[in-house]
């Protein structure tokens, strides 16, 4: 038997085995009726069951926590809370951005590095984020970002095996800038008082100039020195405080003339 809507006009006791409708999640069926605060439903789709009260089933204001309801994709679960006292937990907060990052057509269009990134099939479910989140060095820290291009440089994929937590002082370091160095090689720009060609590299948040050259590709050169300089003397300072996998990885990261 499946409700024409709801099941605001049958007696939900004597309605176990009866399939219905929800508002937004599909159908279910009552599979127990323990008293009016405690009915078991299965939803039809995905097979979770919950225990809700009479008035829930009614109205079908019940929800299917199996169901990819983040951005088409997020599978939330029943298991661990995203929010405490009305405020998402950092755990969430990480889940979600990154989802955004991946699946938000219109952030696309005005972070385009972002088009074409995915997500693993287990970071999919917060479950499974959540567990993974607090197994990792550096999640508790204050500021630390979820960082998936280190580990695999040019990575499109978010999944446990490429993603670590990194400082900002790091995530910083390796972020390239497009928009200020136009169509140069990284680190080079045109010094048009001597018609040479300019190396710098960001230092404490200032331009540390590097020298002229006559072609870029030397300017390129030695900002390239520079910058792997830089993130070596990082990756020692942050020894033992990050993923041994990210120590590994700014020990021989090497910088491109397309990065």
């Amino acid at each position: 038997m499946v409700a024409s809507k709801y099941l605001n006009d049958i007696d939900v006791k004597s309605s176990v085995g009866v399939v219905c409708k929800s508002k937004s999640f599909g159908d279910f069926k009552i599979v127990e009726y323990n008293g009016c605060y405690n009915v078991a439903i299965e939803f039809l789709e995905t097979g979770y069951r919950k225990s809700c009260d009479a008035k829930e089933v009614k109205t079908g204001s019940v929800k299917d926590k199996l169901l990819p309801t983040v951005l088409d994709i997020g599978i939330v679960g029943d298991k661990y809370h995203t929010k405490i006292n009305g405020k998402n937990i950092k755990e969430y907060r990480h889940w979600f951005n990154m989802l955004n990052r991946c699946y938000n057509e219109s952030l696309h269009l005005k972070q385009p590095t972002y088009a074409g990134c995915k997500t693993s099939e287990n970071f999919n479910h917060y479950t499974y984020f959540y567990e993974w989140c607090n197994e990792q060095i550096g999640f508790d820290n204050e500021g630390w970002h979820l960082d998936k291009d280190l580990l695999i440089k040019g990575n499109k994929i978010y999944s446990e095996n490429t993603c670590v937590f990194l400082p900002l002082e790091i995530n910083s370091l390796l972020s390239g800038n497009d928009k200020v160095r136009g169509n140069f090689p990284i680190g080079v720009s045109w010094h048009k008082a001597s018609n040479k060609y300019s190396a710098s590299v960001n230092e404490f948040n200032k331009q540390k100039h590097l020298g002229l050259f006559d072609n870029e590709i030397d300017a390129f050169r030695k900002y390239k020195q520079a910058k792997e300089y830089q993130i070596k003397n990082m990756a020692e300072i942050y020894k033992g405080l990050v993923d041994p996998r990210a120590y590994e990885a700014l020990m021989n990261y090497q910088v491109e003339i397309d990065d």
